[in-house]
């Protein structure tokens, strides 16, 4: 491999906080809309059927909270590979961390936009 560059590993590391920033975004959205839904909880009479939101919104949090788990295990991977000069190579483990990061990534949020759209259609039909 080649000898070791630091600017090459800030531009790694920029690039890992771009999508930390989405990981984030998601995980403030999903809670927000989770908290909103608990407070809504101890209304007299809720409108709407709840629970769904509820359990849309906070999926989208443990997904949104995996996603950027995920994001800081492969950084930290990845710059320790980057420093001792060794090539990060593609297992089983990398593999792994892949296919979870997406299902956190789309899972969080198709939660958030799934609940979105439904909230959307509970006023659309009033």
């Amino acid at each position: 491999m080649a000898e070791y560059d630091p600017e090459r590993l800030k531009a790694f590391w920029e690039y890992c906080e771009t999508f930390k920033g989405w990981a984030k975004t998601l995980v403030a959205g999903n809670a927000v809309g989770l908290g909103y839904c608990l407070t809504n909880l101890n209304a007299d009479s809720p409108r709407y059927n709840i629970g769904a939101f509820i359990a849309l919104f906070g999926a989208g949090v443990l997904l949104g909270g995996l996603y950027f788990l995920i994001l800081t295990i492969v950084k930290a991977e990845v710059t320790t590979a980057i420093v001792s000069q060794e090539r990060p190579g593609a297992s089983l483990r990398g593999t792994l961390l892949e296919v979870l990061g997406h299902i956190g990534m789309w899972g969080s949020a198709g939660a958030f936009a799934l609940a979105i759209l439904l909230f959307i259609y509970r006023f659309w039909t009033l």
